[in-house]
């Protein structure tokens, strides 16, 4: 356990919150939604990014929370902890504050005058896919036969939880947005190495 949380605090933790607070929700039920999911008509301050750690929905059978919260998992996990092993813990914690922060920006745009509650990591683990995918490109041979059918697998499943015809419209674009995220996290590294770069040869 100790290796682990020294390997991938940030994935570890993540996992963590997500896990001790399905549990409240499990116990809970709609307080923990009407307290800590994203609100369209945020009622607490923490209702703009809260949401990010909580899975179900308010009204839905239990079994939901545990299916959306393992599904996320799946992208959590195995991307996440790859990009934390890979590229460090600051870079996943970058990602992560991202991600959140578009996401929840996205979902009030997306709601405005409407009375919505949403949960959910996905715009998180899309992001954690995306800088994943780019990272297996470079280190593809490394893996075995089993890993890569793995990984392949997650990819086909993230790509079909894309479609808006299985999780709505308002998922799809939250998840393009984790997306949009780190591909913005990455056009700005770019950017501001080129500027640097620049400065260092003028000087």
């Amino acid at each position: 356990m100790k290796s682990i949380l020294k390997t991938y605090p940030v994935v570890s933790t993540l996992t963590f919150i997500c896990l001790f607070l399905g549990i409240l929700t499990s116990i809970y039920g709609n307080a923990m939604y009407d307290l800590l999911a994203f609100h369209s008509k945020p009622v607490y301050y923490w209702q703009y990014m809260s949401g990010t750690l909580m899975h179900g929905s308010k009204g839905a059978p239990l079994w939901f929370l545990w299916v959306h919260l393992f599904l996320n998992g799946l992208m959590i996990l195995p991307f996440g902890g790859l990009l934390e092993r890979k590229r460090g813990s600051k870079h996943v914690l970058v990602i992560f504050v991202t991600a959140t922060v578009v996401s929840s920006i996205a979902f009030h745009l997306l709601t405005l005058g409407q009375k919505i509650q949403a949960t959910g990591i996905s715009a998180v683990g899309y992001a954690f896919i995306t800088g994943g995918v780019m990272l297996l490109l470079n280190i593809w041979k490394e893996f075995s036969c089993t890993v890569k059918l793995f990984y392949l697998f997650l990819i086909l499943l993230s790509s079909l939880m894309l479609l808006p015809m299985i999780t709505g419209w308002i998922s799809t674009f939250l998840h393009l947005s984790g997306i949009a995220s780190y591909l913005l996290l990455l056009s700005s590294a770019t950017a501001l190495r080129k500027m640097l770069k620049a400065s260092v040869d003028s000087s």
